[in-house]
C-alpha cells in the first residue's frame, strides 16, 4: 500500500470522497475514493491524467456557472 503524500476529505449530501495524492515506483497519482450508504469505490489517476482532468472539471464549473448567471 503506497503512503498519501496529502488528503482531502469531502463531504455533500450522503456521500463522503477522499482524495489522496500518492506515489509509487511509478510516480504520482491520485486515489480518489467515494463512501456512500456504506459502500466504498475507487479510482485511480496517474499523474499525466491530473491536468487533464483539472482542465474537465474547471470547465463543467464555468457551464454551471454560466447556467446560474455568474460570471
Amino acid at each position: 500500500m503506497d503512503p498519501e503524500i496529502q488528503t482531502e476529505k469531502i463531504v455533500t449530501q450522503n456521500k463522503t470522497f477522499l482524495v489522496d495524492l500518492k506515489k509509487n515506483q511509478a510516480g504520482y497519482y491520485l486515489k480518489v475514493s467515494e463512501w456512500s450508504n456504506s459502500k466504498k469505490s475507487s479510482i485511480f489517476i496517474p499523474a499525466e491524467g491530473i491536468e487533464r482532468m483539472i482542465e474537465i472539471l474547471n470547465n463543467f464549473k464555468s457551464v454551471m456557472a454560466a447556467e446560474n448567471g455568474e460570471k
